[in-house]
Order: C-alpha cells, then sequence, then structure tokens
C-alpha cells in the first residue's frame, strides 16, 4: 500500500500498431484489502440485500450524482482530488434521503464498491480514516483529479450513436459536461457504451487514432478503472468503423 492506496500488478490490454493485442504491466488500485479491512460486508443484512436487489441502480446513480457533479446536494465536504470522508457522506447521505427507500451504510457501500461492474469507485485511507470518490467521470470545475499520465495504445474507441455521429465528425469528441472525453481499449466497451442510448439511435463505434494525437503532443491520462481520458479529439483523429 502507498499514499493511503493498495495497488495491485495486472495484465492490461493494449492495442498495438498491427491491431493484435499485447500485454502490459500497469498497477492499478485495487479496493479488495481496503474493504476487508472494514469487516462491513460480514454485517450486511437480509434487508439490505433485498434493499439493493430492488433499488440498487438508483441508489448507485444518485450517489454517484453527488461524487461525480453536485456533493452540495448533501452538504458533504470534497477536496479538490473528489474524495469524501465515508462517515460523513453515509450520514449526509442519508438524511437528504430520507424517506426515499435507498440509504447508506458501511455494509450496504462497501457491497456496492465491491460489486460494480463499472469499478467506479476508489477507496482509500487518510490516517484513520477511510475515503471514497468516484475514478472519472467529474463535472465539477475545480477539481483538480490525480489522473496518472501516461502515453495511449496506437487506437482506442469511442461509442455513440448515430444521431450524434455528424457533429462529432465536424466538431470532434468533447467532454460535454465532464472534464474529460472518455475513450476505452477496446470495441466491446465501447459498443457497451454506445447501447446505453440506443432508444436515441443506431449504436457507432468510432476509432481514435491515439498514437497520432500522442505523438502531435495531445495528453492522455488513465483513470484508476481503466478509462483512457483526454481534452477532446479533434476530428482528423476520428473513423467510423
Amino acid at each position: 500500500m502507498r499514499d493511503g492506496y493498495a495497488y495491485r500488478m495486472e495484465d492490461t490490454p493494449v492495442i498495438g500498431e498491427t491491431g493484435e493485442r499485447e500485454r502490459r504491466k500497469i498497477g492499478m488500485i485495487d479496493n479488495t484489502d481496503l474493504i476487508e479491512q472494514t469487516g462491513a460486508l460480514e454485517r450486511l443484512s437480509d434487508d439490505d440485500r433485498a434493499m439493493l436487489a430492488k433499488c440498487g441502480r438508483r441508489l448507485g446513480s444518485t450517489l454517484c450524482c453527488v461524487l461525480r457533479h453536485s456533493p452540495e446536494k448533501i452538504g458533504v465536504s470534497m477536496d479538490k482530488q473528489g474524495w469524501v470522508n465515508v462517515s460523513e457522506l453515509i450520514e449526509k447521505f442519508n438524511i437528504s434521503n430520507h424517506g426515499k427507500k435507498i440509504y447508506l451504510s458501511m455494509p450496504v457501500l462497501m457491497e456496492m464498491v465491491r460489486t460494480d461492474n463499472k469499478q467506479r469507485y476508489g477507496l482509500k485511507k487518510e490516517g484513520a480514516d477511510l475515503m471514497i470518490r468516484c475514478r472519472q467521470g467529474h463535472s465539477i470545475p475545480w477539481l483538480e483529479m490525480d489522473f496518472r499520465k501516461i502515453d495511449p495504445p496506437a487506437v482506442l474507441y469511442h461509442g455513440t450513436i448515430t444521431a450524434f455521429l455528424d457533429s462529432i465528425m465536424t466538431e470532434g469528441l468533447k467532454p460535454m459536461s465532464r472534464q474529460h472525453v472518455h475513450l476505452t481499449w477496446d470495441i466491446s466497451t465501447a459498443m457497451k457504451v454506445a447501447q446505453r442510448r440506443k432508444s436515441q439511435g443506431k449504436p457507432v463505434i468510432l476509432e481514435v487514432d491515439a498514437g497520432a494525437m500522442a505523438a502531435d503532443g495531445i495528453t492522455f491520462y488513465l483513470s484508476d478503472n481503466d478509462v483512457w481520458l483526454t481534452d477532446c479529439v479533434p476530428p482528423k483523429y476520428l473513423k467510423e468503423l
């Protein structure tokens, strides 16, 4: 553990010049040890499981809204890297959402962190306190997230829909309400992103010439949950697949 994080070394796919998958070792931040240290999962009740099964998606959406966009909605303190104190978060979240059939407790929150299929949440210890944040996707203008600057693979991908395609190919990819454009390692992940809006249009995958962008001096970051980030993607680096 260093800087309050637990790290693990994980094989992570990189798309090479030839389009074949290569492997590279990258230090990934892992929540497992910190979750276990709380002992909270042993206290997860049947009522907690029932609430998560019925309302888990709404609870996760509400929590991400607080951690990514609006901490002031519940009055929780957040530092410039997006971290909030878990105890304060639980207390103020429950006050704000009283009577709405969703709630947080240490067992519920640790189960959400453990089972989140996008690994959106990061944990760290700060002295005796446990802290939590969303790993990317923020719109809060004063945040100064400590993302890792790293050279990207030659090719990355972005999922969108046909309704947005003309403007993207004219103006490029922009972060819109977020701080960064989000890109993925692989086509399958990009397709999952695009399919979230399939009711608005046909999913489309864009290939991003990340190698050329990097060669032209454009900076890339890698979030703790393996999402590639950059400020924008000009149209000349985009190709529809």
